[in-house]
């Protein structure tokens, strides 16, 4: 794979196939390779911590897109008050707060 092609993809994508190409290039290098593989297990934890942030924060934008609507289609006469507005942004909280986790656990 070229340069100019790993220059393209996403961070994570070069950090994979550099691994990949480490683990060709540490062939029958018992101490490197072990260390390849510790590089590995470390990018496959920070890939699965994203993945889980970025899914809590895709439910949270879901959960609040639908809340938006709700709101800008209630009927004049119907009132909303402070709590329901509270109880309703709750999960979207919970959501937000357990995808800033996992992605800050990357960090």
């Amino acid at each position: 794979m070229s340069a100019a092609t790993v220059q393209l993809q996403p961070p994570l994508l070069q950090l994979r196939e550099q691994i990949r190409q480490l683990y060709l290039t540490t062939t029958g290098q018992d101490e490197a390779n072990a260390m390849v593989s510790i590089l590995e297990q470390s990018y496959l934890q920070a890939d699965e911590a994203l993945s889980r942030g970025i899914v809590h924060v895709h439910t949270a934008n879901q959960s609040l897109h639908a809340m938006m609507t709700l709101l800008l289609n209630c009927q004049e006469d119907q009132q909303v008050n402070c709590e329901q507005i509270v109880a309703l942004l709750e999960p979207i909280r919970q959501e937000l707060q357990a995808g800033f986790v996992q992605i800050s656990e990357v960090m």
